[in-house]
């Protein structure tokens, strides 16, 4: 004999009502029995009218409602509280997900739901059958916290539609991307990256995987000088090509480009000397052309866009050939944005044109703190316009066709507002880690919907809610991610740099004191 609230080993949560009267199929609001609960972001279900099959519901509001007197406000204001434990209930509004017919096929329901339908808690099973992603090429991202379930993710779809992870400063976002490329790259078979790194945090996978699976390389050393338009070293110099010495130097790039030799300050000084006046048609005085001569000769010797000597740039296609991750580390150094915005170009170009070419290469990209690589414009500008938007326009036709074509695109940011609208919007896989600023929450309604936007509220640190097609099906789900590994910085907290500064001190001050004493 079945107990009260158990159903076919179900739990019974509640039943179907209505303070209307009104049934709606597709949002349901249920009264709690007293010693049930749920919360928001479960799942529940009712029992399909016409086969038994468990028609998924997810709670979106749990409130209380109490049967309204109107002598209660007179008595609240005079001090006295009414008790009133049983005119009390619980009530919690959820929206409708659907069933799963016999293809595996999510329907939705369009048979009306009786009034006073028992609803019953999704057991582990219910919601695997809805969430778990076909196939074994798959990645743990974390549990479900109300079942314990493991939560998994296609890589396929994440490959082929993108992901987005986004989330405030020190919610474990970053964690998140990097243990989700930790876990990819040691699949079978494994998914190959590139990162592009702003603040070092990804060098924590050499640890993990071992430097013969992953190699960091300073974004400099992908630079390829003779790709370069001479537009480009005018803009490294503020000059406009009217003017004289960008005249000369237009030529002497010209004459390195004719003669198919490399680009450095060396080969770039000497072209320079090859230049004339009569070339230019410079009707002034000679000793005036040799003035601009030399601005060119100065300019040339402090560019941070030439290379001092024949450096062989490295071809991202080719490491990435040889390892699982190839992290371009963009931390080091104080050159502008615009010169690492030119050099991140080219690299994109580069191995999205392989992919093009080649249908045995592939990669996903991982921008981590992807406004500094395609921001939208007016809200996140930095760097020079020119070379911002043609490195925006890599980054679109990747998130665009990358996908079809063998490059993913993962982008991590912790302001979802300040991201390209068009790069945002191809990404169908979206881990949204913790609450969001109001702006970035408009964003994300417009994206992916006011039910998924509804979900977001304050989660605790190492949550998230997932929604996307790497699930079985595209509606959200709560998520508490397990770490593979933390972010470089994880190593170095707050406390530790000032433990570490005040040892060193004291034993400074001893030392003195030694000194002192001899």
């Amino acid at each position: 004999m079945l107990g009260r609230g158990e159903v076919d080993g179900g739990v019974t949560v509640g039943y179907t009502y209505s303070e209307t009267g009104e049934y709606r199929v597709d949002e349901v609001t249920l009264v709690l029995l007293r010693d049930r609960e749920v919360a928001k972001g479960d799942l529940v279900y009712v029992k399909h009218p016409k086969n038994g099959s468990p028609v998924v519901y997810q709670v979106t509001c749990v409130y209380p409602h109490r049967r309204v007197r109107e002598y209660e406000e007179a008595l609240l204001r005079e001090g006295q509280i009414f008790g009133d434990l049983e005119g009390t209930t619980i009530h919690a509004r959820t929206y409708q997900w659907g069933w799963i017919d016999g293809d595996g096929s999510l329907r939705p329901l369009r048979h009306p739901i009786p009034p006073n339908t028992s609803v019953h808690l999704a057991e582990k099973d219910v919601v695997a059958r809805f969430t778990k992603p076909s196939g074994e090429w798959k990645l743990l991202l974390g549990t479900d916290p109300s079942t314990d379930l493991d939560v998994e993710l296609g890589v396929y779809s994440l490959i082929r539609q993108s992901c987005l992870i986004c989330g405030a400063v020190g919610t474990g976002k970053t964690t998140t991307a990097v243990s989700m490329v930790a876990r990819a790259a040691s699949l079978n078979p494994p998914v190959r990256f590139f990162i592009i790194d702003k603040d070092g945090e990804y060098s924590s996978l050499i640890g993990r995987l071992g430097r013969e699976r992953v190699l960091k390389v300073p974004w400099m050393r992908f630079f390829q000088p003779s790709d370069i338009p001479w537009e480009d070293y005018l803009a490294e110099f503020g000059w406009q090509k009217t003017w004289w010495n960008a005249k000369i130097l237009v030529k002497a790039l010209k004459i390195l480009y004719a003669q198919a030799l490399p680009v450095t300050k060396e080969s770039l000084r000497r072209a320079v000397r090859y230049v004339n006046s009569e070339s230019l048609g410079f009707r002034k005085k000679e000793e005036e052309f040799e003035s601009y001569r030399l601005q060119v000769l100065n300019a040339v010797n402090g560019s941070k866009l030439i290379p001092d000597g024949d450096l062989q740039p490295l071809d991202p296609v080719e490491l990435i050939a040889e390892r699982h991750v190839v992290i371009m580390d963009i931390s080091q150094g104080r050159d502008t944005w615009s010169q690492k915005h030119l050099v991140i170009a080219q690299v994109l170009r580069r191995v999205f044109g392989e992919a093009l070419e080649n249908r045995r290469f592939g990669c996903v990209v991982v921008l981590e703190e992807a406004m500094y690589y395609a921001p939208q414009r007016g809200i996140f500008d930095i760097g020079d316009r020119e070379t911002r938007g043609k490195l925006l326009g890599v980054v679109k036709e990747i998130a665009t066709n990358g996908g079809r074509n063998g490059v993913g695109l993962w982008i991590v940011t912790q302001r979802l507002a300040t991201v390209d609208k068009t790069v945002v919007t191809q990404c169908a896989n979206n881990v949204i880690c913790h609450s969001l600023e109001d702006l970035d929450k408009q964003r994300l309604a417009e994206i992916v919907g006011d039910e998924f936007a509804k979900l977001i509220g304050v989660l605790p640190q190492g949550e998230a809610v997932v929604k996307g097609t790497a699930l079985r099906c595209r509606f959200p789900i709560w998520v508490k991610v397990i770490p593979e590994i933390y972010p470089a910085s994880a190593v170095a907290t707050p406390m530790s740099r000032f433990i570490h500064m005040e040892l060193a001190s004291r034993g400074e001050a001893s030392q003195i004191q030694v000194i002192a004493d001899s």
